[in-house]
């Protein structure tokens, strides 16, 4: 409907789509110029804050969205307004539906004159042709296509204005037929074909810009509006779309993008020395520092040895300690690698405050540090420093509101004529460090020739070790645990040996721990639980002795995958029941992984299989251990049980530990028995089982079958 007029008298001049006679008042046409104030199209219909306000005539004509146009002059003033009324599915006006809006109101003003209010045939084709010479004369490129298919191979173009053939350079025979897919490149950005795709699909409008191609392939930037049409029954039949160049645009977009690079530029330019200053400073600095710790790192250290070697041989004197963390990994493991870290930055501020004189500190890598003192006085001075350094390490860190005591090895090494490199120095302070760690923790070490030899022996045993099972060098001996009080033999205990040609008789603490570094104590530890249950079986064919056998386990075994399927599938090899067989473990396996390690105690609980604490006392935690995992047994460790014959309190803690055993119904094992008054105070205080030397050393399987004989007979 067009409302057009002189000032006072504006009146309804042309309408479609309704035959009723429509007075404007004055007071209407006051109120459609204040609306047109707010701009040229105007929302009136639901949710639009005018909904309210709208004048009775207007509200009477349709109960449907409803849009104004402003209608103008050649002067610019507002002459009259189109109003529509209509049910489209969506009420977001994009780009195209305005444009086309307003083309359509300039053309029915224009028309107005010529066609009063009209319905019927004739005032359909007189609006189409107004509508068609729009579109016609239009600069914009206008297409119009099928409604379907949305997918391939895509709505076919059925109409296209001249505007369209003048900017592809097609003509219309090329392009009626075709989809519009024909405008595409390989330039044409696939992010906006997906949201044109997407559009259509839900039958919504999209606005874009995007690259075309016009027919002799030359590119051109477009701002498409797409919008859908529907029939008179609300079908939707077609698309229009209203393409837009805007190629000059782009470019100047793109030279004004140039002109802010050249710019930037031009800036970097200027303060680029000073910048390569900076990152030549940085670049020096990440060279030869630690970045966790900001101590100097190896590669410094390193050069600052060689620069003593570099010097005459008689003005060579230096000093190097070489440090590590005792049980760091525990730490790391336990309380994660955040805390390692806040660990190594606590110790790192430690070392630093031992330092005097000209001494260079380095964190060489994980938790290893090194000193290094020159001078004519460095040997003492590295000793010196080696026992402050201990001192100071030995004091409580906190770590995330915990206390974490650790402590740390030092291996010391002073240069001599035989060391003709950096690489010979830190070697040597590297052995004498592992030198510090068999005393103890907390404890440093000289550098000797012996320790070297030391080292090579190490190296000899770890590839020996490699090759033990397959020579069959490994053989097991038997410990009994004995009823305190009749002395009967309840069950044995199983420990490895192994008897190399070369080296001898290895002792257990040292080639155990060998075995786990070299990732081999998983095979060893199956050699020894199926070898013991094989024997054990044996001897238990006898009715009168029935004995359960104890197995150590180590951490690396127990976390390892498939541990409890290994025990289950021995159990069934040798045909041993699960009742008879007790794993011993140490409380430090419950230190790494300990998720890990009560899924597979409780898996092995669930075979029948029972659990003892090995060396119970000596760990951080005892007592929590068992109260969280099921713990069937509880051995006592051997230095409870010679100090209680001289302390009190000893004494006190081992009673504590029989109360709790019986509380609890756990049993109890004194390890380490080797005298009779160390008997008979367990037997005083009510100890059920015992074992040591006293009772009996480990022996071999033919032995120990003689034993079990004998104790038959008797």
């Amino acid at each position: 409907m067009l409302i057009e007029g002189a000032p006072g008298a504006w009146r309804v001049t042309a309408a479609y789509g309704t035959t009723r006679e429509v007075p404007v008042d004055a007071a209407t046409e006051s109120w459609l110029r204040m609306l047109m104030s707010y701009g040229d199209v105007v929302d009136i219909g639901d949710g639009s804050p005018f909904i309210h306000s709208v004048p009775d005539f207007l509200g009477s004509l349709a109960d449907t969205y409803r849009v104004c146009i402003a209608v103008k002059d050649h002067t610019d003033a507002l002459a009259g307004i189109v109003l529509l009324a209509q049910t489209p599915p969506f009420k977001l006006l994009s780009a195209a539906q305005i444009y086309a809006l307003k083309t359509h109101s300039v053309a029915l003003y224009h028309a107005a004159p010529l066609a009063p209010v009209r319905n019927g045939p004739e005032g359909v084709i007189e609006r189409l042709r107004l509508l068609e010479s729009v579109v016609v004369h239009a600069k914009d490129a206008i297409l119009i296509t099928e409604a379907e298919p949305i997918d391939l191979p895509g709505p076919r173009i059925v109409y296209c204005n001249p505007a369209f053939l003048e900017t592809t350079g097609f003509s219309l025979e090329e392009i009626v037929g075709k989809t519009p897919r024909i405008l595409q490149c390989e330039e044409t950005d696939r992010s906006t074909l997906d949201q044109i795709r997407s559009a259509l699909s839900k039958w919504q409008p999209v606005e874009v810009e995007l690259i075309n191609t016009r027919r002799d392939g030359t590119r051109f930037w477009v701002q498409l509006s797409i919008v859908p049409v529907a029939n008179e029954k609300g079908w939707f039949t077609h698309w229009v779309s209203v393409q837009r160049d805007i190629t000059e645009r782009k470019e100047a977009e793109q030279s004004l993008k140039q002109a802010q690079i050249d710019r930037e530029e031009q800036v970097a330019l200027r303060s680029r020395l000073v910048e390569r200053e900076r990152i030549q400073e940085e670049l020096t600095y990440a060279a030869f520092h630690d970045d966790l710790t900001r101590l100097k790192n190896r590669a410094y250290f390193m050069a600052q040895i060689q620069e003593v070697f570099n010097l005459a041989q008689a003005e060579r004197e230096a000093a190097v300690l070489y440090m590590d963390l005792d049980r760091f990994k525990y730490i790391n493991d336990g309380m994660g690698h955040r805390a390692g870290d806040i660990l190594l930055q606590i110790v790192a501020q430690r070392l630093q405050s031992c330092l005097t004189g000209n001494a260079v500190l380095a964190r060489i890598g994980g938790d290893e540090f090194a000193i290094l003192h020159t001078g004519d006085a460095s040997k003492q001075a590295a000793v010196d420093t080696a026992r402050r350094v201990i001192q100071a390490l030995g004091v409580a860190v906190e770590v995330e509101g915990q206390a974490i005591f650790t402590s740390c090895s030092v291996g010391i090494v002073t240069l001599d004529a035989a060391h003709t490199s950096a690489e010979d120095l830190v070697r040597d302070a590297d052995v004498a460090m592992y030198a510090a760690k068999k005393q103890g923790q907390g404890k440093w070490a000289l550098f000797d020739l012996s320790m070297r030899q030391a080292a090579v022996d190490l190296l000899l045993m770890r590839n020996a070790l490699k090759h033990a099972l397959a020579r069959e060098e490994f053989y097991l001996v038997y410990q009994p645990i004995f009823a305190a009080r009749s002395r009967r033999i309840e069950g044995v205990e199983a420990l490895v040996r192994w008897q190399h040609p070369v080296l001898g008789n290895v002792p257990p603490d040292v080639f155990i721990a060998v075995a786990e570094d070299i990732g081999i104590i998983h095979e060893m530890g199956r050699w020894v639980m199926q070898t013991a249950c094989a024997e054990i079986k044996r001897w238990n064919a006898d009715p009168a002795s029935t004995l359960r056998l104890n197995v150590n386990v180590s951490g690396a075994e127990l976390n390892h995958v498939g541990f409890v399927a290994k025990v289950a599938e021995i159990l069934q090899g040798t045909s041993f029941s699960a009742h008879d067989l007790q794993i011993e473990i140490t409380e430090s396996v419950f230190l790494n992984e300990p998720e890990t390690v009560a899924i597979a105690l409780a898996d092995l609980r669930e075979l029948g299989v029972r659990i003892a604490l090995d060396d119970f006392g000596t760990g951080y935690s005892s007592l929590g251990y068992i109260d969280r995992y099921p713990i069937d047994s509880i051995k006592i460790d051997r230095s409870f049980v010679t100090r209680m014959m001289t302390h009190r309190r000893t004494i006190a803690i081992v009673t504590s530990i029989l109360s709790l055993g019986s509380a609890l119904d756990v049993d109890i094992v004194a390890e380490g028995v080797e005298t009779q008054d160390q008997l008979d105070r367990l037997q005083a205080l009510g100890c059920p089982f015992v074992q040591g030397y006293l009772l009996s050393p480990p022996l071999r399987g033919e032995e120990m079958k003689q034993l079990l004989a004998a104790r038959n007979e008797n």
